[in-house]
């Protein structure tokens, strides 16, 4: 049920939001990270192996009832380790502004569900295959968007405006056991003080 009325309200969002044009920096670092107004964070902590694979920014645009000088920064990056038993191993975070849709809905009857803590509050996490407790290897985890500290700041200045230093942070998985998954997560960093 929980997921239902998310997923609802998550797709009410998007088509009320429409996510606007971006512009796009290739082939960027963490250095480039550093040099974002905006919070980016970066795991202290991976499994052993793993390595920084890419790191992407883009810009939203401003909309139509925004500063047009203004342009929004996001980013991504995707961290892959060596497979283990045949499944290829990664963490990936992305952000965005606005026009968030549900990131982490399997409708498959090998998936399950959890919570776990973070720094960002409680987070909800979907993973397959189901069964083996949290410490055995998953195909797949995708935690619901979490929102930074400038983002609950803007939301509760201002709820239906547009963040400009605010952002929501999707992260996922593959091949890790969901207890990994939960201590990157506990270990993220602003990647600047």
């Amino acid at each position: 049920m929980r997921r239902l009325v998310f997923s609802i309200l998550a797709s009410s969002l998007v088509s009320l939001n429409p996510p606007p044009a971006h512009s796009s920096t290739p082939h960027a670092t963490l250095d480039d990270l550093k040099k974002l107004e905006i919070l980016c964070y970066v795991p202290a902590w991976l499994p052993k192996g793993f390595k920084l694979k890419s790191v992407t920014i883009t810009y939203d645009e401003p909309g139509p009832d925004e500063d047009s000088a203004g342009r929004f920064p996001l980013y991504q990056y995707e961290y892959a380790g060596p497979a283990r038993g045949g499944v290829e191993t990664s963490f990936t975070l992305d952000s965005a502004r606005e026009g968030i849709g549900d990131r982490n809905i399997m409708e498959t009857e090998d998936s399950e569900e959890t919570t776990i803590t973070s720094p960002f509050g409680p987070m909800y996490l979907i993973y397959s295959p189901k069964g083996q407790g949290k410490a055995g290897r998953k195909k797949e985890i995708k935690a619901n968007w979490a929102s930074d500290v400038n983002m609950k700041s803007e939301e509760a200045k201002n709820p239906k405006g547009h963040p400009v230093l605010g952002r929501y942070h999707g992260f996922s998985a593959t091949g890790i056991t969901v207890v990994e998954f939960e201590k990157i997560i506990n270990l993220l960093k602003p990647i600047r003080p």
